[in-house]
């Protein structure tokens, strides 16, 4: 059991900001007495999206009993700014709660936050009683909620803790560290200028490698030719990257009828149908991707943690890389209540 925190902290309020998927600006005044669950977050991150099938299970569960759930959602990438992205994101990912804009990091800054997901569980009197960092130890955060909606009210009919993902059956292995463009095995271009790439014959864990032209703006990579690959070799089950279609803040989005297309190769062959990632998709003998807005696109899904090199080819200029993220957890599952929410 994880102990509540004390001394108690009053919940910053929240400074005025846009605010998505609700009909008005949420205050954590207006919620009391409910319990306020305060979810930092950010719609390409991994350990996020990972959290998320329980968020969505909790809200279903608490919500008549007095839990109310609010996400910060705090971009990494300035393509994360936009509304209609994370909007985007909200309607994809099922998330049923209002979720405040933070593109600034006031609410982060406010909270003295310090990496994504965060997790804030608020009583009924505006306290901090409770924070957790990571995608992990979520029996026992269900176990603190249901300890204060005992508070606000002593005689709630509450239901069994689900069974959860970090349960003694789960097995997480170590993997290859998520990387962004920094981690080019190669020095990065200078002042936005294209230079021509080429791949090395060793490639090391947990850096990337390119071939092609390509250019550094803002936070991303940019392919400028028609040609590009991006090598990688990792160690993991999973594998996911953020892409977009385009490096310009104007014209990210692509139809989805002419999305920009990449073939995905594991270990110099197509990547396997078992192994396909949720994005992948088969083209005749070619394992394809298809990039139409900014996301995080999830690539491999081997079976077991391996060791392996991933390409990806790219036959017309204008993706942009921006970070790969990896996944071991091998037994786990979403919560019973959850699945295909």
């Amino acid at each position: 059991m994880m102990d509540l925190d004390d001394p108690r902290v009053r919940a910053p309020e929240f400074p005025p900001s846009t605010w998505l998927n609700t009909y008005s600006e949420v205050s954590l005044h207006s919620l009391r007495p409910n319990v306020v669950l305060l979810d930092f977050w950010e719609y390409t991150c991994i350990s996020c999206l990972r959290t998320l099938p329980y968020l969505r299970a909790w809200y279903e569960r608490y919500t008549d009993l007095g839990l109310s759930i609010v996400g910060v959602h705090t971009p990494e990438f300035r393509f994360g700014r936009r509304p209609e992205f994370v909007k985007a994101a909200i309607g994809r990912l099922g998330i049923g709660w209002p979720v405040v804009l933070d593109n600034d990091q006031h609410i982060w800054t406010n909270y003295a936050n310090c990496c994504w997901p965060t997790i804030y569980l608020i009583d009924g009197q505006g306290y901090i009683r409770f924070t957790h960092a990571g995608d992990h130890d979520y029996t026992q955060i269900e176990s603190i909620i249901q300890t204060l909606l005992r508070d606000k009210d002593p005689a709630v009919q509450l239901p069994p803790l689900l069974e959860a993902e970090d349960a003694p059956n789960a097995v997480c292995i170590p993997t290859t560290q998520e990387i962004h463009v920094d981690a080019l095995g190669s020095p990065l271009p200078r002042d936005e200028k294209a230079e021509e790439f080429s791949l090395p014959g060793d490639l090391t864990d947990g850096h990337f490698y390119l071939a092609g032209t390509w250019r550094l703006k803002n936070d991303g990579l940019t392919l400028s030719g028609e040609n590009g690959t991006i090598a990688l070799p990792y160690h993991a089950a999973d594998v996911y990257a953020v892409l977009s279609p385009s490096p310009q803040v104007d014209g990210y989005t692509r139809s989805e009828h002419s999305p920009l297309k990449i073939e995905i190769l594991q270990d110099g062959q197509p990547l396997p149908v078992v192994d396909y990632g949720q994005d992948v998709f088969k083209d005749q003998d070619r394992s394809m991707l298809r990039i139409d807005i900014p996301r995080s696109y999830h690539i491999a899904h081997n079976s077991t943690v391996r060791r392996a090199e991933l390409q990806m080819r790219i036959l017309e200029a204008g993706l942009t890389f921006f970070a790969f993220s990896f996944g071991s957890c091998l037994t786990a599952d979403p919560p019973e209540e959850s699945r295909g929410a």
